[in-house]
């Protein structure tokens, strides 16, 4: 009897085993396949997730108010497309990838420190901060291949580098062209960051577009100003309209006075479409209209576009470029790029 109890046990021993060499793997492949599907569903809510490697952009298309996720190469190129001609130099586009980069990655890092359902913005359909393929082959034609492979090229050079002051990404603000010095950003944006000051940038005189002119009649200005203003009481004489203008250091009009009232230079920039709040204004009493001398092309603060592409024909590459436009910075790589 006690010979057969061990004969068994033995049986249900080696029962036990067979099982278990054929359940122990079945459970490690159930195991492994659980951590595969976690990843995944990681993956899809990244943007609600606050990673320290992030390579994506989720950006929202205002145009059809869908959310897509961009991965951060794939973006630059688009960006990139959208803020600097193809024809600019190489080092110039280099300027802006890093710019662009360093500017929407810092957007990114602040929505996702308040949980925003996106980072950043886009508008599809007027071609607004990211171009799709399909949008750069209508943009360009038949130049389609020769224009995006010569950003695509400049922007692998450069990626994942950004700007930062110490160790923080900057504000890497561009624009179009300046007045021939840029702006302070206490001046135009009422912070004061040490990175973002005065800087020369004569090159940006020579380039066509530099200086435009803006025509509106004495009825049409009066008109203008009283649909934002309306407790403004205008004289009989328009010649006495406007008065005091104060000026930045690069001549941008922080404020000036219409019919006793004071107006933010951006504002009258707003109301008039006017390229730049560097402008001149003089009434012309025979043709009853007044004459706005505009100066450059946009807000005038960091890195001048057309100052870059100035730069870099002079033989300046990108790293020349961005501290030229961004004093005391350094470049470096993105870690979670």
């Amino acid at each position: 009897m006690k010979v057969s109890m061990r004969f068994k046990d033995k049986i249900l021993l080696l029962f036990l085993i067979l099982l278990s060499m054929v359940f122990i793997p079945l459970l490690s492949t159930m195991n492994i396949s659980s951590t595969s599907n976690l990843k995944a569903y990681n993956q899809n809510f990244l943007p609600q997730i606050l990673s320290p490697k992030e390579d994506f952009f989720c950006v929202l298309d205002e145009s059809t108010n869908e959310t897509v996720k961009i991965p951060d190469r794939d973006f630059l190129y688009g960006a990139v497309t959208c803020e600097m001609p193809a024809l600019f130099e190489e080092e110039a586009l280099k300027a802006q990838a890093v710019a662009c980069y360093t500017y929407f990655c810092r957007e990114r890092k602040k929505a996702r420190e308040f949980k925003k359902e996106y980072d950043i913005t886009m508008n599809s359909k007027k071609g607004l901060t990211y171009a799709t393929q399909e949008q750069m082959k209508l943009k360009w034609g038949n130049n389609f291949e020769t224009y995006y492979q010569k950003i695509k090229n400049c922007v692998d050079q450069v990626f994942p580098e950004v700007i930062k002051d110490d160790k923080d990404l900057i504000l890497a603000a561009y624009h179009a062209i300046s007045s021939g010095e840029t702006e302070s950003s206490k001046d135009v944006f009422g912070g004061e960051l040490k990175y973002l000051t005065n800087v020369e940038s004569p090159g940006d005189k020579l380039t066509p577009g530099y200086e435009t002119k803006v025509e509106v009649s004495a009825e049409n200005f009066k008109e203008k100003i009283l649909n934002n203003y309306d407790n403004i009481t205008f004289q009989d004489d328009p010649s006495q309209w406007i008065k005091n203008p104060i000026r930045t250091q690069s001549g941008m009009i922080k404020q000036i006075e219409i019919c006793s009232a004071n107006i933010a230079g951006t504002e009258i920039r707003k109301i008039f479409s006017l390229r730049s709040s560097n402008f001149d204004v003089n009434y012309n009493p025979e043709e009853r209209n007044f004459i706005f001398t505009v100066r450059g092309y946009g807000h005038g603060v960091g890195m001048s576009q057309t100052g870059a592409q100035y730069m870099a024909k002079q033989g300046a590459n990108y790293k020349q470029i961005l501290s030229w436009y961004y004093p005391t910075t350094s470049i470096s790589k993105l870690k979670s790029a």
